[in-house]
């Protein structure tokens, strides 16, 4: 299967990094709605929690690799867009099925950046607290 998140075809051009992502998650999203369309009545299947989870796993694998941070869960919301008419009910459901997916540990959908971003953070409060506490025990000293 060709990775759809593969721009090397317009090598010409130099993307940068909001076009890139553009590409990449528009790509993503159009073999995606594709191979969801080739199931036999998959209308029928559009609130079906294992068809979202296939559709959610199938971002996964196919971003696991990619040097693109894509926001998973609006790319979930884009492909039932494009594949099922959605009304707000049928998104708020959406959403919440991908939560309780992500919530059990069945669906990943924080960008990578997000998760790098948070270990810093994590760092630098552990930091900041054992240096408060080395201060507070230098000054009480």
């Amino acid at each position: 299967m060709n990775n759809p998140l593969n721009t090397s075809s317009l090598s010409k051009i130099v993307l940068k990094n909001t076009l890139k992502t553009h590409f990449s998650a528009n790509a993503l999203i159009a073999l995606i709605v594709k191979q969801i369309q080739e199931v036999p009545d998959y209308v029928k299947l559009k609130n079906d929690v294992e068809m979202i989870l296939i559709a959610c796993k199938m971002i996964e694998s196919i971003t696991a690799d990619s040097k693109v941070s894509i926001d998973k869960l609006e790319t979930i919301i884009q492909i039932y867009d494009q594949t099922f008419t959605m009304a707000v009910d049928d998104k708020l459901m959406l959403v919440n099925v991908v939560n309780f997916l992500h919530q059990n540990k069945l669906f990943n959908y924080e960008k990578s950046g997000f998760k790098a971003l948070k270990m810093v953070f994590k760092g630098l409060k552990s930091g900041i607290a054992s240096l408060g506490s080395n201060v507070a025990a230098n000054f009480i000293h």
